[in-house]
């Protein structure tokens, strides 16, 4: 086990509070769930196409404009929405963990 592992072991025994991390993870949650429903709509919106940079500079607008590049974002988006449904998952494992045991 590497120092850096110890260390944050070392923390997580001594130093963690219920109460804190529960605080913590709902935060967390909403956040995945928050970005990922905006990578999820927002290259589909018109503003994906007329922002500030297309407008700078002309010869960005063939790239933000390629399907690639918007299925890409909405790729992240859906990542993100399957990483805050996870951890909906795994913080309800624990709580019944806890309350049964």
């Amino acid at each position: 086990m590497t120092p850096v592992m110890q260390s944050i072991e070392y923390l997580q025994r001594h130093h963690s509070r219920p109460g804190i991390s529960w605080v913590w993870r709902i935060l967390y949650v909403l956040y995945s769930l928050e970005v990922g429903g905006f990578l999820l709509i927002l290259p589909w919106l018109a503003m994906w196409d007329n922002n500030y940079l297309t407008y700078q500079y002309p010869s960005l607008r063939s790239i933000v404009a390629n399907s690639f590049l918007k299925g890409a974002v909405l790729g992240l988006g859906i990542l993100n929405i399957l990483i805050g449904i996870h951890e909906i998952v795994k913080f309800l494992k624990s709580y019944k963990r806890q309350v049964s045991g």
